[in-house]
């Protein structure tokens, strides 16, 4: 629970070093999502983080609270419900790289077109946001392809 809370406090961080010339990526969520692989049926330990994390983030950043909280939980349980579909055999980096990728575009999509898109100053900070998450979807993609590996050793 620690490491959430300083996630968290690290991407607040970030976001009002930055402000003026980008938005960060949403760390947090790539966090959880990949907190999720350990324990995919324990989705009370990722998705009411989610809630509480979405939700300060909300009352700091934006002028509607609840939204980033709506979002955030209900990519937690999309990708609860995409994990624990998959079989066993088949969940691998790649496909995680794919749904956390996913879960960062529709959480920064869901921002933007709520912020009023379509703007030249937002549609950059956008794609931006986007090529930052990617080294740490990377890393995040790595921590679980180790995992995995380690598992299959053991069945």
């Amino acid at each position: 629970m620690i490491s959430l809370v300083a996630l968290w406090y690290i991407q607040d961080l970030f976001q009002a070093l930055l402000t003026e010339r980008f938005l960060v990526p949403d760390l947090f969520l790539i966090f959880l999502i990949c907190r999720m692989t350990k324990d995919p049926r324990e989705a009370s330990s990722v998705i009411w983080p989610a809630f509480v994390g979405g939700l300060l983030w909300d009352l700091r950043w934006t002028a509607l609270p609840g939204f980033t909280a709506a979002a955030y939980s209900l990519v937690a349980v999309l990708c609860i419900v995409a994990w624990n579909r998959i079989p066993y055999p088949g969940r691998n980096a790649g496909l995680f790289s794919l749904m956390l990728l996913a879960a960062q575009a529709f959480v920064s999509l869901a921002r933007f077109v709520s912020w009023g898109g379509i703007q030249g100053s937002l549609t950059e900070a956008f794609v931006f946001q986007l090529c930052a998450a990617v080294p740490m979807i990377i890393v995040m993609a790595l921590t679980v392809a180790a995992r995995m590996s380690d598992e299959n050793a053991k069945h």
